[in-house]
């Protein structure tokens, strides 16, 4: 049996705060006409046919979020398989950037800095797209967070 499936790459962008040492992460939140709207996720999107994944990683964020990415590396492969469009979406963590987040795209309502606090919150409530994925990449930034906290 084959099963198509789509490629994409997301970024943990991390951004840490010098004077208390509190990393917060940025996310999107998403503007999609389906089940996904008003729900947050890490920035990126598809790789395009033929594209190498960092390249697509680079382009996603920039035209998501205004955010360059300078450095990053791949922390995670989050295979979506049972959903109506299976996904692999490689995961990769970002420490080094430079720009102004601000949402650049149709595909977003806004964009956030997120801590650790407000992260374990929103995977409580709900508002994350994948919440169960979303809090095992976390933990590459040392963040110890599930769905049932």
């Amino acid at each position: 049996m084959r099963i198509k499936t789509t490629v994409s790459a997301h970024a943990l962008i991390v951004n840490q705060d010098p004077s208390s040492k509190q990393k917060q992460v940025l996310l999107v939140c998403l503007a999609y006409k389906d089940h996904r709207w008003g729900h947050w996720c890490f920035p990126g999107g598809y790789v395009d046919e033929g594209e190498e994944i960092t390249t697509a990683l680079r382009r996603e964020v920039i035209e998501e979020t205004g955010v360059e990415l300078l450095s990053w590396e791949q922390v995670a492969v989050s295979p979506l398989l049972d959903i109506k469009q299976p996904n692999i979406s490689f995961i990769y963590r970002c420490d080094s950037w430079q720009g102004i987040a601000k949402a650049c795209s149709r595909e977003l309502i806004k964009v956030a800095w997120i801590d650790e606090g407000e992260f374990r919150k929103m995977a409580k409530e709900g508002p994350l797209a994948y919440p169960a994925h979303m809090c095992r990449q976390v933990q590459h930034i040392g963040w110890n967070i599930s769905v049932d906290d």
